[in-house]
């Protein structure tokens, strides 16, 4: 039991910490490349959702990631009742982590802290103008892994 909580708890604190040392080493806008500029960090604020989208309508933001977080731990709550089902348990560990930790910027801040991109080559260039944080990818594997658990099951 101990780790369905802690997986959560891991990724807010260690997506927190990220987050706290792009603002601290990013903040002059300049960018840094890694793996031969196959990853960039750089510091983007975004008060938007995925793309910068709704980002006029910050309290629709905060009152639909709040409604979808709690959807998701009482699916988690469930879950974590019975046996089994690690891929499900696993995938919405990751979803309410990466989901609670973008949450509490927007809470916090107004906004959420991205500070990577992704190079993945000619054919994806348009990958190259999307900047994440750890929380987006917690988030995107974590609705998979969860829809994934829960088809193999019926």
């Amino acid at each position: 039991m101990k780790r369905w909580i802690g997986i959560p708890l891991a990724i807010i604190l260690g997506d927190g910490a990220a987050k706290k040392c792009a603002e601290k080493k990013l903040a002059d806008g300049k960018t840094q490349e890694l793996f031969g500029g196959r990853v960039r960090l750089h510091l983007l604020h975004n008060p938007g959702v995925a793309l910068g989208a709704l980002k006029r309508n910050p309290k629709l933001i905060l009152v639909v990631n709040s409604v979808m977080l709690g959807i998701a731990a009482d699916e988690y709550g469930h879950l974590l009742k019975g046996n089994g089902e690690t891929a499900a348990k696993t995938g919405l560990a990751l979803l309410i982590g990466g989901g609670a930790s973008n949450l509490i910027d927007r809470v916090q801040r107004g906004y959420v802290t991205d500070y990577f991109s992704i190079d993945a080559g000619k054919r994806f260039q348009r990958l190259r103008k999307i900047v994440f944080n750890c929380s987006d990818f917690c988030v995107f594997a974590g609705v998979l892994l969860y829809f994934f658990g829960r088809s193999k099951r019926r």
